[in-house]
């Protein structure tokens, strides 16, 4: 089962595949001293990094002509530390807990997904307790439902559906990550091709479960209705472009976009400032429609932004990697704030920029409705006056406003301009999920009078 590598030809091809494969294997955990299965083209310069690191690694290629890309490890690594097997992914079969890493470049494009599923389900097999699969696909994205036997290219969202469906008694896929690779965005405009990153664990993460059923497509989609397309935070557009005058933001910057959402903030930076975003979000469903909005647009612009799906808290970018860092309405779902501050801090280039918009607990402590409304939603809120102090503890030169009033003006107007479409929504959706989104909207509004509930944002500089 032959797939042959994306890319460029000729020299400029070959250099372009080892961007690929460096950004691919520069994502992945280590592999001191393990077993690695490789599946995929024969790239023998992939294979044999990960020689380097690992006690041995088995090569599967997809058919006999694939074997120059083996021939080029073997000038590099011993042969006792290579195994070389040509055979057909779906035949394959090792014993329960052979590897300590599965690598698979575009290995399941040719698969259908009923075997797709069934190759994963044996990958978690072969895996050790806590051993890692990461992966490489071109993704696509299409309206009509995929019937079982079909091989066209799968979304990022049903990747990770059918990773979080793979179980054995005791295991399940954690997935860490899924993100575009930078290599084909910056050389080829092309945010399709992902990368996805998976650890077998005891248990399926039930965080990651629980932010996928309260953030489905449909309900991101209902935000949208009431706040704007690719908008799910207060005021979409207009107060993103209000926020975004006093952030000085240029041609060239580095933006870290936390708690990116649907994409909206990351487009409008990038349109309208030249700026490169890197959108960050827990929420699949969330990505899965940055990506492919992301696939929209022109060019130029698709060069600018790149969206990952993965726990901000679990993310490490570097010392010094961005300009500004910026998020809308999202760090209330983080407990620990004061680690989060601290990476964040660290990410960020001395000089640079914090903003901030977040939920906050008001005056008046909160009533049983909102104490309610907060566990149900997995919100996390302090004071203005607390998150100062725990942005401020972080290093952060810092500046707070409560906003509370505005946020009243803006959520009124929200819900004036939402009422009209009562029926537009009742034919898309219901009447029972008009009522709950206007139920949703007016108790926000109780609780803003009635100060248990505020807005607030902070601007910080290292």
């Amino acid at each position: 089962m032959s797939v042959a590598e994306p890319g460029a030809a000729a020299e400029e091809g070959r250099e372009f595949l080892e961007e690929v494969i460096a950004e691919a294997l520069g994502g992945r955990p280590r592999a001191r001293g393990g077993r690695v299965l490789y599946l995929g083209p024969g790239r023998g310069s992939e294979v044999s990094r990960l020689a380097r690191e690992a006690d041995h690694v088995t090569f599967v290629l997809p058919a006999p002509s694939a074997s120059e890309g083996g021939n080029s490890v073997q000038t590099e690594r011993p042969l006792d530390r290579i195994t070389y097997k040509h055979a057909l992914i779906t035949d394959l079969s090792f014993p329960p807990g052979s590897f300590e890493m599965v690598v698979g470049a575009w290995a399941l494009t040719s698969l259908n997904d009923l075997q797709a599923q069934e190759f994963l389900h044996r990958v978690l097999e072969w895996l050790v307790p806590g051993g890692y699969f990461s992966f490489r696909e071109a993704c696509g994205f299409h309206e009509d439902p995929r019937p079982s036997n079909s091989t066209l290219p799968r979304s990022p969202v049903l990747y990770c559906q059918m990773l979080q469906s793979v179980t054995t008694v005791s295991s399940a896929f954690t997935i860490l990550r899924a993100k575009s690779l930078l290599s084909y965005i910056t050389h080829e405009g092309d945010p399709t091709r992902m990368c996805f990153l998976a650890r077998r664990s005891e248990a399926n993460s039930a965080t990651r479960h629980a932010v996928d059923i309260r953030y489905s497509e449909s309900f991101i989609l209902k935000l949208e209705w009431l706040l704007g397309h690719t908008w799910v935070s207060t005021g979409g557009e207009s107060t993103t472009k209000e926020f975004c005058k006093h952030l000085g933001l240029r041609p060239g910057h580095t933006v870290l976009d936390v708690g990116c959402g649907s994409g909206g903030s990351a487009f409008f930076m990038a349109r309208l400032y030249g700026v490169h975003v890197r959108g960050v979000d827990i929420s699949s469903n969330m990505v899965d429609l940055a990506v492919q909005r992301q696939t929209h647009l022109r060019r130029a612009l698709r060069k600018r932004l790149q969206f990952e799906m993965r726990d901000i808290l679990d993310a490490d970018y570097g010392d010094c990697s961005f300009d500004i860092i910026y998020s809308r309405n999202s760090i209330l779902h983080i407990a620990n704030k004061d680690e989060l501050f601290a990476k964040l801090y660290r990410w960020l280039k001395p000089g640079g920029i914090l903003f901030v918009t977040d939920y906050c607990l008001g005056s008046v402590p909160p009533s049983r409705p909102l104490a309610s409304y907060m566990a149900k939603s997995s919100m996390s809120l302090v004071t203005v006056k607390d998150y100062e102090h725990v942005v401020a503890g972080a290093g952060f030169s810092v500046v707070s406003r409560d906003l509370g009033d505005y946020f009243y003006s803006i959520q009124q107007k929200e819900l004036d301009a939402f009422l009209p479409t009562r029926e537009a929504f009742v034919q898309e959706y219901s009447q029972q999920e008009m009522e709950e989104m206007v139920a949703v909207a007016t108790n926000k509004l109780t609780w803003i009078r009635g100060r248990q509930l505020t807005w607030a944002s902070f601007y910080g500089r290292k």
